[in-house]
């Protein structure tokens, strides 16, 4: 592990909760001169040697973290219309080489940026190399942008219709993540140098092979409203509040077959009262035991909320829904897909949340997915912060209440994101202070799992890289697993027939996907490269991210199995398996001879 040097700063700022547990920059300090911290205050100070990235939201607050333990500490930025600006909790390791990231980094010349945009916009700001039109302004008070695209971040693995759209441009039609699509030129049809939107040049000409590998293995959790809450009653005279909780039978969560999942994202689970949510929780009914009203009118609507961005997120639920709801006959779901839509749940897609409005009441249609923007929106949307206060009885009918209790409100969605923004794993990160508990699903086996990253390894032991033998050495007749020239091999596809869309093995997690790292072979200047390449070695060598208790641990997701670690470094970080894969600068080989302007 790198000597650690002395970063001098004060510890940043510490987050601050807002109205809907989300650190803004309306109300946030500017963390102590940290030019790098400004939460959208001023603009940022961007140096020679830094390097810019955006895309999954799943793994956002994880790599926000390890960046900020690698180099200098940063916002983690979310696109919006403002973006939005968090300052995650610095990592303290007292492991083997302890690391307190408050007061030290690897290297001091450079920072690594992030803006969170949901997978879709981080694969299309690859593919057209233009962070203004898929990452959108970083700071509220400039305006400004990133000045470049390094690396993007996803959920979804590309395959050989991405590639194949990677290194040979589109020809008459479009490249799509979700909504948005671009045109891509053909090699040598558009220079790298002449701004060309429409098409883009072509990215293998201009920035060399494709680089693809997972570096997280993360558990997807299907959540609800913070500490199990689905009502609240008020008393106006008193001015006292009683929450009610869901009666949950095992340690806390809510449990979910594989029949209450697909009913419930398939729109046919539309209340709390159905009995298969209560065959699933060991036949009690999820109403709190101190609720007076009656079982038999007791009812709180269900309302699932999903994705409105191209997300990673989505492609690793669909892709789940889509191989274990097969057996319905009401099941919508025919592939993985960044888009509930483009995953076949089109006509059960309802309305849209601005995160810029209260989530309450919201804007739920019976039998539909409400969609929000990034893992933050769902997380907001899916909240129960709102006070009954005022409000009146807005509760179902046959909903009664304490004696003096007027106001009533009812509120109990679900939702999915990555382990690292529910409860407790999210009191690493700070990035939200819901409370959002996780619940747990049905696998297939038949056995209930809970997200962690013990159960994500699991699910994902049965994947191997690809041409290696079990240490992760370089192998070049072990192609049970694919080529290592090849993107595709190292990443699980959106098929429902992919060994992630339903893991085998009794404790394996049903929900599971990878992050994938995106980035190009060749780069203009070495200064870049050695702060992308180095993070990246960081990452997976140094036991403050490799060990179980370390930054992703205790995000609730999980380093990738030592053999994985092994082919990624000896074949993408160094060139020691003597392949030529390696991200290097521009005229070092044959492969980047012609491509400068990574960078440039």
């Amino acid at each position: 592990m790198t000597k650690l040097r002395i970063y001098g700063i004060a510890l940043a700022c510490t987050a601050l909760a807002t109205m809907t547990g989300l650190v803004s920059n309306a109300n946030a300090a500017t963390c102590q001169g940290d030019t790098n911290c400004s939460l959208g205050q001023s603009p940022y100070t961007f140096g020679p040697s830094d390097v810019f990235g955006g895309g999954s939201s799943l793994v956002a607050p994880y790599w926000r973290q390890v960046s900020d333990c690698y180099a200098n500490p940063a916002d983690l930025i979310t696109k919006g219309t403002p973006p939005t600006f968090v300052d995650t909790n610095l990592f303290d390791w007292t492991g083997s080489n302890p690391q307190n990231c408050a007061t030290q980094t690897i290297i001091t010349n450079a920072t690594t940026w992030y803006i969170s945009t949901g997978s879709g916009s981080g694969i299309l700001s690859v593919f057209g190399h233009d962070p203004t039109s898929f990452w959108g302004e970083v700071n509220t008070n400039g305006p400004q942008n990133f000045s470049e695209v390094f690396y993007g971040l996803s959920d979804a693995g590309l395959g050989s219709t991405d590639l194949a759209a990677y290194n040979n441009g589109t020809g008459s039609s479009t490249y799509c993540q979700g909504s948005t699509c671009i045109s891509i030129a053909a090699p040598g049809g558009t220079s790298c140098t002449g701004g060309s939107k429409n098409p883009y040049p072509n990215p293998a000409d201009c920035y060399g092979p494709l680089v693809q590998f997972p570096f997280s293995v993360d558990p997807v959790t299907v959540f609800y409203t913070n500490k199990g809450i689905y009502e609240k009653a008020y008393n106006e005279s008193t001015k006292k509040e009683i929450d009610y909780h869901f009666n949950t039978q095992f340690s806390g969560r809510v449990r979910l077959s594989v029949s209450s999942l697909c009913g419930i994202y398939n729109g046919q689970i539309t209340n709390w009262n159905d009995s298969r949510l209560t065959t699933d929780n060991n036949g009690v009914s999820l109403e709190a035991t101190n609720d007076p009203t009656p079982a038999a009118s007791w009812s709180v609507p269900l309302i699932p909320v999903g994705r409105s961005d191209s997300s990673g997120t989505t492609s690793i639920i669909t892709r789940h829904l889509a191989n274990v709801c097969a057996q319905f006959s009401y099941n919508l779901y025919q592939t993985g897909a960044t888009t509930l839509q483009n995953a076949g749940a089109g006509s059960i897609v309802g309305n849209t949340y601005n995160v810029n409005n209260p989530n309450y009441p919201g804007v739920d249609q019976s039998g539909k997915i409400t969609l929000a923007p990034n893992s933050a929106g769902v997380a907001q949307y899916v909240n129960f912060s709102q006070s009954p206060s005022g409000e009146g009885n807005q509760c179902s009918a046959g909903t009664v209440l304490p004696k003096g209790y007027t106001d009533c409100i009812q509120q109990s969605r679900v939702g999915y994101v990555g382990n690292d923004w529910v409860y407790p794993y999210v009191n690493n990160s700070k990035t939200n202070t819901y409370n959002l508990f996780a619940s747990t699903l049905q696998n297939s086996s038949g056995a209930w799992i809970a997200p962690s990253p013990k159960s994500a390894l699991i699910a994902f032991s049965s994947i191997q890289p690809p041409q290696s033998d079990s240490k992760g050495n370089y192998c070049s007749s072990c192609l049970n697993f694919g080529m290592r020239n090849d993107p595709t091999a190292w990443v699980q596809g959106l098929s429902p027939n992919s060994p992630l869309a339903n893991p085998s093995g009794s404790g394996s997690y049903p929900l599971v996907g990878t992050t994938n790292f995106l980035g190009y072979t060749c780069y203009a200047h070495s200064n870049n490269l050695n702060t992308l390449v180095g993070q990246l070695n960081y990452v997976d060598t140094a036991l403050i991210n490799t060990s179980g208790a370390g930054v992703l641990g205790s995000s609730g997701l999980a380093p990738l199995p030592s053999q994985w670690r092994t082919a990624i470094k000896t074949t993408f970080l160094s060139n020691k398996d003597g392949l030529g894969l390696n991200m290097t600068t521009a005229g070092s080989g044959t492969i980047c001879s012609g491509s400068d302007i990574v960078g440039g």
